[in-house]
């Protein structure tokens, strides 16, 4: 039987009414329709909404010629118009460098070095390790290419400085080869060999110059593209010719250089190279002595890129087609339904507010597309990884499936890398399929993230209507700032707004200072360092650092961005934790069954908050129910903390405490615990518990905290007939009355 699968992406993942992005599908059948669909709650969980999604009738169905495509994975640098014509005029060239193998016998494949060879001429060189780590040498000759397997066999984790020349007539190759001691109990090792090659070298090549990869042609194919890029660090390549007893410098490379962009820079001639899929920058090279851990301040240790063989940054599929958006279409959340006849996607993507538009709503719901960029295609439930959850007994949909046998389609910023470095960089250019309407995430067996927040929406449509809010994102905040947030007098956000940049904090404490209305209806928000280049959009860089619920933690002398140089880690080790915003921080996570609130006294007798609870006047407990861990405290939990920063005139409305509390299969972060290390559970620590807070700020706004991200699970439970969609209800009416009475807001453009 033909074998069916059809999945793809919008690039760019986010546009304004009247763009034309593109729609990157592939197809293993001859021909799939598309139709475009504004999308509302899409789960069929039992109690839930039920699936409402809306035609978008402006755009019409169509059909389209189906291919497959698989992209090119691995990260490699690539230098153009390198070498001229005369190579093979020279008497000898010599290529140097310092490299640290990180996976040099299992990695399955064999993993380049450089690379000039073009097979088809039976010119240039190369130097790959093979399956065994064992390094050989490729050079070009008249009777073809010509390999030389070298007495060398490389160490995981070891620093080498690698010589190679190369004599073109007659043709004879020289190794040398320097370890150095990677502790006091090792020891220096020199070693040399010598080897003649069966006839002249030509090495003269019109193929571009490689580091970390071969030659290939970087871009989609029909059919799987084996991995060949080197895993490891590479640091100080150069190439030098000899000529007459002359020495003339070709390439000389200081990665140190230019580490915030996509390009390498030659001191020698003025050339540049050209980074592809987004290699690690500022990481420690060979030289790092710990003196120094921030690398803009460094004056060496930093001349190394660390490549791998699952980098991606760009899937780089061909467009099918394209769509034209309306003018007049609303902002939202939309998707692409392809259908091959056999097999299905829901291809997701953002349509941002017209900037122009003369009639601003009053509530803006905040897409948290930065979280689902460090959540794409996690691979945590894949057991033969190196970081994994134990999975037995969970179900892995169908979108986790594809996953585990498209290894094109890139990890997440939750997985180690295949040489068990942690990953920094993650990229919204590619299918991500956890980033889909009916998506099931396997640890809860439940929507998350995305497929979660489309009750959100579903809740907004029916709370204020079609035209009584807007759709904006994590990336329009960071490029825009609080004049996009000023537009509006609620701001909801969604369940899981991990990762915000410090732009986006500013936005968010300009928002309230100027009397703004925040509902953070969520958990474990606003806590990992976050960075994200405008000039390249697609991508987002976190680096753990050394406090955190994560996953793996980065070396030392890592923890700074490549892209600004600021710290990683967490917003709260840097000064800023998120409960002086929202008056809650994270402290907890669990996979059992969560946990309902208990009201306070407080809040019962609070001439404001008392209002938050009208219909509802007899419950002494709200959530005990859900649709995902059957309650609304649950997942990732937040928590009040003066200490923390909770803003002194916080009430607290509710906490799990009151209501039983968590069960012990819920502990504290890290971060959370000094010793002696003990009472990190559900039943046996004060901190591990989710509260429902509110304040007020000076010029007339206030903040409405939830602490949980499972809180939206509850919300959309039986529908929205609930305790928990009443006071969410009841808080969005109170905060648009008392924002049309107290706050006076402007409407500029904002692109």
């Amino acid at each position: 039987m033909e074998s069916s699968e059809i999945i793809g992406y919008v690039d760019p993942l986010i546009s304004f009414p009247g763009d034309k992005p593109a729609v990157k599908v592939s197809c293993t059948r001859s021909t799939f329709t598309s139709k475009v669909f504004r999308l509302r709650a899409g789960s069929s969980l039992p109690n839930a909404p039920p699936i409402s999604h809306q035609s978008v009738d402006a755009i019409p169905q169509q059909t389209h010629q189906g291919t497959p495509q698989f992209s090119r994975i691995g990260s490699l640098a690539r230098i153009e118009s390198w070498s001229g014509p005369g190579l093979d005029l020279v008497q000898s060239i010599s290529i140097s460098l310092w490299c640290q193998p990180t996976l040099p016998s299992d990695s399955g494949h064999e993993q380049f070095l450089f690379s000039s060879i073009d097979f088809g001429q039976a010119v240039g060189f190369e130097c790959l390790l093979d399956e065994d780590g064992c390094l050989h040498l490729r050079v070009g000759g008249p009777s073809g290419i010509q390999e030389i397997r070298l007495s060398t066999t490389l160490i995981e984790n070891q620093w080498y400085h690698l010589q190679f020349t190369i004599e073109i007539d007659p043709g004879m190759v020289s190794f040398k080869r320097q370890s150095k001691p990677r502790d006091v109990g090792e020891q220096s090792i020199y070693f040399e060999e010598k080897h003649r090659l069966a006839h002249k070298a030509h090495l003269t090549s019109d193929i571009p110059f490689t580091i970390a990869s071969n030659s290939c042609k970087h871009g989609p194919s029909p059919q799987p593209q084996p991995p060949c890029s080197f895993n490891g660090k590479i640091d100080g390549l150069k190439v030098e010719t000899t000529s007459n007893g002359t020495i003339h410098t070709l390439l000389d490379f200081d990665f140190s250089l230019d580490i915030p962009t996509d390009r390498i820079r030659d001191s020698s001639n003025g050339l540049y190279g050209k980074l592809i899929n987004s290699p690690s920058r500022a990481v420690t090279g060979y030289n790092w002595d710990a003196s120094q851990s921030d690398w803009t301040l460094a004056s060496y240790g930093y001349g190394a890129i660390h490549f791998h063989d699952d980098d991606l940054d760009d899937a780089m599929w061909n467009t099918s087609f394209r769509l034209q958006l309306p003018r007049d279409l609303r902002s939202g959340c939309y998707a692409v339904f392809v259908d091959d006849g056999k097999t299905t996607d829901w291809i997701p993507f953002f349509v941002k507010p017209d900037p122009k538009q003369c009639q601003v709503p009053p509530v803006a719901l905040i897409i948290p597309t930065f979280t689902y960029a460090a959540y794409a295609n996690e691979h945590l439930f894949d057991e033969s990884r190196t970081v994994h959850f134990l999975a037995e007994g969970r179900d892995i949909d169908k979108y986790s499936k594809i996953m585990m046998k498209r290894p094109d389609l890139g990890i997440s910023l939750y997985d180690s890398h295949k040489d068990g470095s942690g990953t920094c960089y993650s990229t919204v250019k590619r299918a991500i399929l956890n980033m889909r309407p009916d998506y099931c995430m396997w640890l809860f067996n439940g929507p998350r993230e995305f497929a979660a927040d489309l009750w959100f929406v579903e809740f907004l449509e029916r709370e204020v209507g079609a035209g009584g809010y807007d759709v904006i994102t994590d990336h329009q905040i960071s490029e825009c700032g609080a004049e996009l947030l000023k537009r509006y007098k609620v701001l909801l956000s969604c369940s899981h707004p991990e990762y915000p940049t410090f732009a986006m904090l500013d936005s968010y404490s300009a928002f309230l200072h100027d009397g703004g209305h925040f509902m953070y209806l969520g958990g474990n928000g606003y806590y990992w360092v976050t960075t994200h280049d405008p000039a390249r959009p697609h991508r987002i860089e976190v680096r753990r650092a050394e406090a955190g619920c994560r996953t793996f933690g980065l070396p030392p002398g890592n923890w700074h961005h490549s892209l600004t140089g600021e710290l990683g880690g967490l917003w709260r080790s840097r000064g800023r934790p998120p409960n002086c915003l929202f008056g809650l921080g994270s402290c907890a996570m669990g996979v059992g069954k969560g946990a309902g609130y208990g009201i306070t006294t407080e809040a019962r007798s609070h001439p404001r908050v008392s209002r938050f609870f009208r219909g509802l006047q007899t419950e002494e407990v709200i959530g005990d129910f859900g649709l995902v861990q059957g309650a609304a405290s649950g997942d990732e939990i937040d928590r009040l903390d003066y200490t923390l920063g909770t803003p002194r005139n916080a009430v607290m409305v509710a906490t799990t405490k009151l209501a039983g509390g968590h069960s012990d299969e819920y502990m504290l972060f890290n971060e959370e615990t000094l010793f002696p290390m003990v009472d990190t559970t559900g039943s046996t620590s004060d901190k591990v518990r989710s509260d429902i807070v509110f304040f007020e700020t000076p010029r007339g706004g206030a903040v409405f905290s939830v602490g949980s991200i499972n809180w939206v699970g509850a919300l959309a439970w039986n529908t929205f007939d609930n305790n928990v969609a009443m006071i969410t209800r009841n808080v969005l009416q109170d905060f648009l009355t008392h924002a049309d009475a107290n706050r006076r807001f402007s409407e500029p453009a904002v692109g």
